[in-house]
């Protein structure tokens, strides 16, 4: 029996049998470079945009390739994904180097990997990074802006130290803030909170998560920004059953969706109140509502 979560989470696998994602809808990953050679995204629309950190042969590729196969990895490969069949674009603004686990990306490359997103076509973002420092994040509060304008979901891992805090892009009225917890309903505690995210924040899985490494082999992570892969996969299935369904595909109707339908953590659940946020996800909630 699989330990990944995503094997247990409620409603997951009846989305799945109506739909595996659409290739009219499109999941932008911000995150590091991807082995797009691996087994797991064989027969996968993913394309990854040249960006600076693309060409660093240095660059480790371990996180970029388990996010990214968390939404694209396909049936019957490695590891499987949330939405296979939806169309990927890579954005590499990440540079993990080797010898540090912190990623280099700074808030005007995170606003640059969103705009480049929305001009590629994207219907969803996911990301992680930005800054707590107000002088740094007028570039990125552009790209917020614009990503709202043109009904571009921007999916948000909550990360940080398990403090409260004022972050950025996290903090955004139009974003979709995601927390992990652990298999026992607790909230992990490398984890951003606050009365901030209470109506922008959800709580997803994300211990222990099975993505792809790159090589060619998988591996367990844990972790916000893996949560929020996962979250803007499913997403991506809502916005493809609304298009199945004769509708236009409205991210803006996804996100509002996905939050009306968050199960109310109880204070035991939010770690003594911490996790001040929206509520746990419920997919299948959140389908009755699109």
């Amino acid at each position: 029996m699989s330990t990944d979560p995503r094997s247990n989470l409620a409603g997951l696998a009846a989305l799945q049998a109506e739909t595996l994602g659409s290739p009219d809808v499109c999941v932008a990953v911000l995150d590091g470079p991807v082995d797009l050679a691996h087994p797991a995204f064989r027969g996968a629309n993913v394309t990854a945009l040249e960006m600076p950190v693309s060409s660093d042969e240095a660059a480790d590729r371990t996180h970029g390739t388990h996010v990214t196969s968390l939404v694209f990895g396909q049936p019957g490969g490695p590891a499987k994904g949330i939405a296979p069949k939806a169309k990927g674009i890579v954005v590499p603004v990440h540079n993990f180097r080797p010898e540090t686990s912190a990623p280099a990306g700074n808030p005007p490359d995170l606003a640059k990997g969103i705009r480049d997103a929305i001009a590629a076509g994207a219907h969803v973002v996911t990301m992680h990074g930005g800054a707590l420092s107000p002088d740094m994040l007028d570039a990125l509060a552009k790209a917020l802006a614009k990503a709202a304008e043109k009904n571009v979901l921007v999916v948000v891992a909550a990360e940080g130290d398990g403090n409260e805090h004022f972050h950025v892009p996290t903090a955004a009225s139009t974003v979709l803030a995601v927390a992990a917890e652990d298999a026992e309903g607790k909230l992990l505690d490398f984890g951003m909170w606050g009365p901030t995210y209470r109506d922008s924040g959800i709580v997803a899985p994300g211990e222990g998560l099975i993505g792809a490494a790159p090589g060619g082999g998988t591996v367990a992570q844990s972790g916000a920004t893996f949560a929020a892969a996962m979250v803007a996969g499913i997403a991506a299935l809502l916005l493809s059953v609304q298009i199945a369904r004769g509708k236009q595909a409205d991210p803006r109707a996804v996100r509002a969706a996905l939050l009306q339908s968050a199960q109310p953590l109880s204070m035991a659940q939010s770690e003594r109140g911490k996790g001040v946020l929206r509520g746990r996800l419920d997919v299948a909630a959140a389908l009755k509502l699109v």
